[in-house]
């Protein structure tokens, strides 16, 4: 077991001596400021004896991509998966490590990474922020004696190329180091976000009433125009479907629909695309979007810089017929989308490794190795708010099946009686018109 803990400090932020003080197996945290990352890495023996894993098929390289699938289900909160870590994970006692697990009620984001080549589970916890304190105050130590534990205080610099993060600071070994290790780094970086003060930096997410069977989702950008990008770069949006939602990509294939939704057009769309399947016989998890977005050129050079009046995309989606319900009404969770510009890298960038980008979030396989993205930010209604939407949908209404169904027999059967009347009805008229010869010349 290994883990790694990272506090990022705002740019050219110094360390006060007060804010650390290092022992002979911890190091002492006060008032420090900034983002911060914890990675722990344990070996498949080091996981509780009841935890089942799938076993690799051995027809799959070593080298295979494990990016190729994908799999989308919300979670609203994490107390389950901390009360498993506190209850099976953390040593008896351990109040480190407890501490730790409740951290991860306030995370930004967690991964959970599975190397099979060397059987080894990896978790990455990110919190820009102490959210409680807006500093973090704390005693650092090993998970249990065997744990090599490595801690990096570093501060952002101004990076000297472009599309490069720089770090200064420095980093020691729980337990191995006495005295702070300086380091300064830089590496490139594929992800980044875009300036918050540029024009068009946050965008936010919609389903305008009413919604039905045939939601809108509207995405609203804080400004006429984005921020100035280079001509190759692209903007676009990457949305994660449920099962109960889907595209309707011959609908996103006209060119005048596109341009009057300020949309570019389908790049990539993966999973469940069958438009008359109810949700109830789809067997995936539901399908992967991205779609090229189109901004309204700027209205003059620099134009782009300036606030304007928002403008916004609409994307039309289509909800699945679902399981009935009493009360007729039920509700889907869609996530928000991703929005990002994505921009080939300068000639000559080395994309080295960057031991902080996250890898495998699904869009990025859908681009080249040398491409950079820069995000936008989400910016929901209220601070920490849920970044999915709630989309009320009709269902039948289980209160009211029964006379619904006693209705639609009713009405069939109906419909049976008149067919079979007018069947009839014919019949007889043919009948009659074969009998007026015969009664003719019997009257004679």
């Amino acid at each position: 077991m290994k883990s790694r803990i990272t506090f990022v400090r705002p740019q050219d932020t110094g360390l006060e001596a007060e804010n650390i003080e290092i022992s002979s197996n911890a190091v002492q945290i006060r008032s420090l400021e900034g983002a911060r990352e914890e990675r722990l890495t344990v070996g498949l023996q080091e996981l509780p004896q009841e935890d089942t894993f799938v076993s690799i098929p051995a027809s799959l390289s070593r080298f295979d991509s494990p990016s190729a699938l994908h799999c989308y289900e919300l979670v609203p909160s994490l107390k389950d998966f901390i009360l498993y870590i506190a209850q099976r994970i953390c040593p008896e006692a351990n109040t480190h490590c407890l501490r730790r697990a409740d951290h991860l009620q306030e995370v930004d984001y967690l991964d959970i990474d599975y190397d099979a080549i060397s059987r080894s589970l990896t978790l990455t916890s990110f919190h820009h922020a102490a959210l409680a304190s807006r500093s973090w105050s704390e005693e650092l130590t090993p998970y249990n004696n065997s744990a090599k534990t490595e801690v990096g205080i570093l501060s952002a610099q101004k990076a000297t190329i472009p599309g490069e993060l720089a770090l200064e600071g420095f980093l020691l070994v729980l337990g191995e180091d006495r005295n702070p290790t300086p380091t300064r780094f830089s590496f490139p970086s594929r992800h980044h976000a875009v300036e918050p003060t540029s024009s068009g930096s946050t965008f936010t997410t919609t389903f305008p009433p009413p919604s039905g069977l045939h939601p809108t989702l509207r995405l609203a950008f804080s400004s006429s125009s984005v921020s100035p990008q280079p001509p190759a770069c692209v903007l676009h949006t990457y949305l994660t479907l449920p099962s109960s939602v889907f595209i309707d990509k011959y609908q996103l294939s006209s060119p005048n629909f596109l341009a009057s939704r300020n949309l570019g057009g389908i790049r990539a769309l993966a999973g469940e695309t069958d438009l008359e399947a109810p949700d109830w016989v789809i067997a995936k998890w539901g399908s992967a979007l991205l779609l090229e977005l189109a901004p309204p050129p700027p209205r003059h050079p620099g134009a782009s810089l300036k606030s304007g009046s928002p403008w916004r995309v609409d994307i039309p989606l289509h909800m699945r017929y679902l399981p009935p319900i009493a009360g007729g009404s039920s509700t889907v969770d869609v996530p928000w989308p991703v929005v990002f510009w994505a921009c080939p890298a300068e000639e000559g960038t080395k994309m080295a490794v960057n031991p902080f980008d996250r890898v495998n979030l699904g869009y990025e396989s859908w681009f080249g190795p040398r491409t950079m993205f820069y995000h936008l930010q989400p910016r929901p209604a209220a601070e920490g708010a849920s970044l999915a939407e709630r989309v009320e949908v009709p269902v039948m209404d289980l209160e009211r099946a029964t006379s619904v169904e006693a209705g639609t027999v009713g009405i069939v059967m109906l419909g049976a009686l008149w067919v079979v009347w007018k069947s009839l009805r014919v019949l007889l008229k043919d009948w009659r018109a074969e009998q007026a010869p015969i009664e003719k010349e019997k009257a004679q």
